[in-house]
């Protein structure tokens, strides 16, 4: 017998042990000849039923009532990394390491009163590495509703956990991100909530201040126009008193000067009245305002001295008319000269002053 065939005989055989435990094929009673057929054909389907079973990619296995291994299909093989001959009559359990998601007297207990029992079980493979399954037992019994076997069919979930972990985890720091980033939004929206009330608050200001500074203006304007009129008026006023002081002086004064001018006078009177009436025309003349002007800053004694000098008078001659000392009046040129600005210079005092507007 070659290597294909002992295999094809060991499956045989081993498609025979589970039909009977599927089937309680032991009986105190011996079967005729239809029973033995219709045995035989049962054990025959069972025997592609196991087939397909393991050709399945979950992983399969035939437990007894005790977990005992009585199948175990290739994916079982393959992910585990036991042979089927390895375990076969091994507890489950035991052989995998299984960790229970509750006593598994509880399981056992709804396994029975439902025929069927979910949910998910940590395992350890030959290496030593654990993998999370998706485990679902399904009850077999036999027809007169002893149970016989349990049919347990895992699949990996380790990779889809790790997978959801992941995401998991994924999600909670986007999650967590996302808060802070929410956080960081409200914080920076209640800033410019407080910038915007803020700077609405400046804009009122502003806007006072703008009305104030209108109303100021517009008060400034008119007080500036009030001015004006003021100082048109006072300008007004001015030329017309000046007017009237001319017009006084010529009417009221020169003719009286000129009545005395015609009487009995010594010399010396007469000097003096030629003083006078000079002086008053002097006062009335635009010369006398450019002396008296502040940016000249004459005295008057030197207004008047140089109101002689411009008529032609000699130091001798002021120096009588005013009864003082010569040295008296050249002193008072001195300060004339350094005040028109002609110290150092060759110019003619008199011919100066005359040519002053």
């Amino acid at each position: 017998m070659n290597r294909d065939e002992r295999i094809q005989q060991e499956k045989i055989t081993e498609y025979d042990v589970l039909y009977q435990q599927f089937f309680d094929k032991e009986s105190p009673f011996p079967v005729d000849q239809d029973s033995a057929d219709i045995l035989k054909k049962q054990a025959d389907a069972l025997r592609e039923q196991a087939e397909l079973l393991d050709l399945a990619e979950d992983l399969i296995m035939v437990l007894d009532m005790e977990h005992r291994i009585l199948f175990w299909n290739r994916g079982a093989e393959k992910k585990y990394g036991w042979s089927r001959g390895d375990v076969r009559g091994e507890n489950v359990h035991y052989l995998l390491n299984t960790r229970f998601p509750q006593c598994l007297k509880e399981i056992e207990k709804t396994l029975i009163a439902c025929g069927r029992w979910e949910g998910e079980l940590i395992q350890a493979r030959r290496d030593g590495c654990p993998i999370l399954v998706e485990s679902r037992w399904t009850l077999r019994c036999n027809e007169r509703g002893k149970p016989l076997a349990i049919l347990e069919i895992n699949n990996d979930i380790s990779q889809r956990k790790h997978a959801e972990a992941m995401l998991k985890k994924t999600l909670e720091e986007l999650e967590g991100r996302i808060q802070e980033r929410t956080a960081d939004l409200q914080k920076v929206n209640a800033e410019l909530h407080e910038e915007i009330v803020e700077r609405k608050r400046m804009e009122e200001v502003l806007k006072k201040q703008q009305m104030e500074l209108k109303i100021k203006t517009k008060n400034l304007e008119e007080l500036n126009a009030a001015l004006k009129v003021l100082l048109k008026k006072r300008e007004e006023d001015k030329n017309e008193l000046e007017e009237n002081v001319l017009s006084n002086v010529k009417n009221m004064v020169l003719p009286y000067v000129k009545k005395i001018r015609m009487t009995a006078l010594d010399a010396t009177q007469l000097n003096y009245i030629n003083i006078l009436e000079t002086n008053l025309n002097e006062i009335t003349s635009s010369f006398h305002h450019k002396l008296t002007s502040r940016s000249l800053n004459l005295t008057p004694r030197e207004v008047q001295v140089a109101a002689l000098i411009k008529d032609g008078r000699t130091t001798k001659e002021i120096a009588e008319l005013m009864n003082v000392c010569p040295g008296a009046v050249a002193l008072h040129r001195n300060h004339i000269r350094k005040k028109l600005g002609l110290n150092k210079k060759k110019v003619n005092l008199a011919s100066h002053l005359s040519s002053l507007p």
